[in-house]
């Protein structure tokens, strides 16, 4: 009588094993187009992977005038304008370079499609 038991025991325990293991006779599902596997565009405004972008085009630049340098390691970082649910204009700046002789590549704004995007300034 024990071993019937156990048997049973066992044979239930593999049964259940087995369906879990084939998806439960579920079938597979169709695999998703390739247009659902790509995200969406961003919203204007968004950043994306330190990107902004935006549904217009930056205006033109300003004329600055560099004030005397705050060392005589700083670097001129010039102005740009920033999206913040409008155009918004940052001041230039002297900055300590964090090695010498490294050289500021400004930032830009380059068109991709019908939307503008902020590739931001970095030390190179």
């Amino acid at each position: 009588m024990k071993r019937t038991g156990i048997l049973l025991t066992l044979l239930a325990s593999m049964t259940l094993v087995l369906v879990v293991a084939c998806g439960g006779g579920q079938e597979t599902p169709a695999p998703l187009p390739e247009s659902a596997l790509r995200p969406p565009p961003p919203p204007p405004g968004a950043v994306v992977s330190e990107q902004l972008v935006v549904p217009q085009p930056p205006p033109t630049l300003r004329q600055e005038t560099m004030t005397p340098p705050t060392s005589p390691s700083s670097v001129w970082v010039p102005g740009y304008w920033s999206w913040d649910n409008g155009w918004q204009w940052r001041a230039g700046h002297w900055e300590t370079p964090p090695q010498r002789m490294t050289a500021w590549v400004p930032g830009q704004w380059m068109q991709e499609g019908q939307h503008w995007v902020w590739r931001p300034g970095h030390w190179q």
